[in-house]
């Protein structure tokens, strides 16, 4: 009788040269390689994002210093800028004067209205527990 043991592995052995001279270990190798580089692409495609982020992160930090040191006395093409800027400014705090005046207005209709709302919400439940309670006519 014949060793199985061998026969399995001398055809195991047989097909795996087989795969090797095809050269589908090649291709699974460059699909490897493909795969590996895809992914550090995808690393180094983040961390340049994330460095252009902080790089404008720091711009805007390096303007806003300049704007601070420099408001007073802009100079050369920086006066339209600067101007801009403060117009920018007073908008922005005239809109957030605007919001917290309609916030602090309707606060204050909310609570002048919510306890005659209340009042008339008890009344409603005391009535319908009167009437749950009372014992019925015969």
């Amino acid at each position: 009788m014949a060793d199985y043991k061998e026969l399995i592995s001398g055809t195991f052995s047989n097909l795996m040269g087989k795969v090797k001279d095809s050269g589908v270990v090649d291709v699974y190798a460059q699909g490897t390689n493909r795969a590996k580089a895809y992914g550090q692409i995808a690393k180094l495609t983040l961390a340049v994002n994330r460095d252009h982020e902080e790089l404008s992160r720091v711009y805007t930090e390096i303007g806003r210093l300049y704007y601070e040191q420099a408001k007073d006395a802009p100079e050369g093409y920086f006066a339209p800028l600067f101007e801009q800027a403060r117009k920018l400014a007073a908008g922005i705090q005239d809109k957030q004067a605007q919001i917290q005046s309609m916030k602090d207005s309707v606060s204050v209709e909310s609570e002048s209205s919510l306890d005659g709302d209340i009042s008339a919400f008890d009344d409603i439940v005391s009535a319908a527990e009167r009437d749950a309670t009372a014992t019925p006519e015969e």
